[in-house]
């Protein structure tokens, strides 16, 4: 009987000592597909995979250029990639209709909105700053990524808020930010709801001007509640529980990527990163890149952290702007080992 009890307890202990090496076992030859986009993109990741954070990890990461967030959320419920590259918005959205997924980390987490207007509209506000900049901007031409997306939604937002109507403005659809910029260029629109480059380009340009920029923005107060749930890397909830040594990894080499990244030395190297998975083709294509980033940066953008209370603020916004009719949990959407600074 001692000597059976003495076995059992050694295995026991062989079982316990062997679990954390399986477990990197399993993940040795794991291949795992990444939703990237034009711009800066996936940036953690590129750096991640460029500086062997994930070989090390175990993993192989793989990226998929999918330029629309929808779009890399409905790739992932069908199984073409492993990891989105998601704003809470769209995931809670789809945690709605039924889709099993959570975010597992941070990936760009500040608001990526901003508001330019033409060099040639009067801006008597402007100096006041929000909400009464807002009145300039009344019975103008708002060009929008899509009518009824997002970014109309940020600027109704705003108006609403600032004691005007949604529709004292005329929406326009112009798509991402290059033609976004376009538009605004042409004289199609006299204002974009857009995100970088197209700010940089603005000033470069001096054909328009950011009024302003969901990142450093202090008012709404719920704007600046929201910071630190931005835009996180997604999984399937399936996925997550049958593969946690898969969700950890990508989160090991996100912190570490976070580190790089954010460390002012490693700034060239980011860039020609960066670069190697899109590059900015355009006049002055370089300058714009390095500015982008480093307004990224002074804005704290590129963190792994999911803030829980902005997640709910996030939710809160969903809320007004009657994006949603009903609303998830927060443990709904967000894997509860993500971490949360």
């Amino acid at each position: 009987m001692r000597k059976l009890l003495i076995s059992l307890l050694s295995a026991a202990a062989m079982g316990i000592a062997l679990a954390p090496a399986q477990a990197q076992a399993q993940a040795q030859d794991a291949t795992v597909r990444f939703q990237d986009y034009p711009g800066s993109g996936n940036l953690l990741i590129r750096v991640a995979r460029s500086k062997g954070y994930c070989k090390a990890a175990g993993i192989t990461c793989e990226m998929k250029m999918i330029p629309a967030a929808p779009l890399g959320l409905q790739a992932l419920i069908g199984g073409s990639i492993d990891v989105a590259e998601t704003p809470i918005e769209v995931v809670a959205a789809a945690v709605q209709r039924g889709a099993k997924v959570k975010t597992i980390a941070g990936a760009a987490v500040s608001s990526i909105f901003q508001i330019d207007v033409a060099a040639k509209v009067p801006l008597p506000n402007e100096a006041k700053g929000y909400p009464a900049q807002m009145q300039d901007l009344k019975g103008l031409k708002v060009g929008v990524t899509a009518r009824g997306a997002a970014t109309e939604s940020f600027f109704s937002f705003l108006m609403e808020q600032a004691g005007l109507k949604a529709d004292d403005v005329t929406y326009v659809a112009v798509g991402a930010p290059n033609t976004a910029f376009a538009a605004l260029r042409a004289g199609q629109v006299d204002a974009i709801v857009s995100w970088e480059p197209s700010g940089t380009m603005c000033d470069l340009t001096k054909l328009c001007k950011v009024l302003f920029m969901g990142a450093t923005a202090t008012k709404p107060a719920l704007l600046k509640e929201m910071y630190g749930a931005g835009t996180g890397l997604v999984m399937r909830t399936e996925e997550i529980e049958k593969h946690p040594e898969i969700a950890h990894a990508v989160l090991k080499v996100s912190k570490q990527a976070e580190a790089f990244v954010n460390d002012p030395a490693n700034k060239a190297e980011v860039l020609r990163i960066s670069s190697e998975y899109f590059k900015f083709d355009m006049p002055q294509g370089d300058l714009i890149a390095s500015r982008t980033l480093d307004l990224s940066l002074q804005t704290g953008t590129f963190k792994t952290m999911v803030r829980r209370s902005a997640v709910q603020a996030t939710l809160e916004y969903l809320k007004l702007t009657k994006q949603l009719a009903t609303l998830p949990t927060v443990n709904d959407l967000v894997w509860d080992q993500a971490p949360t600074e």
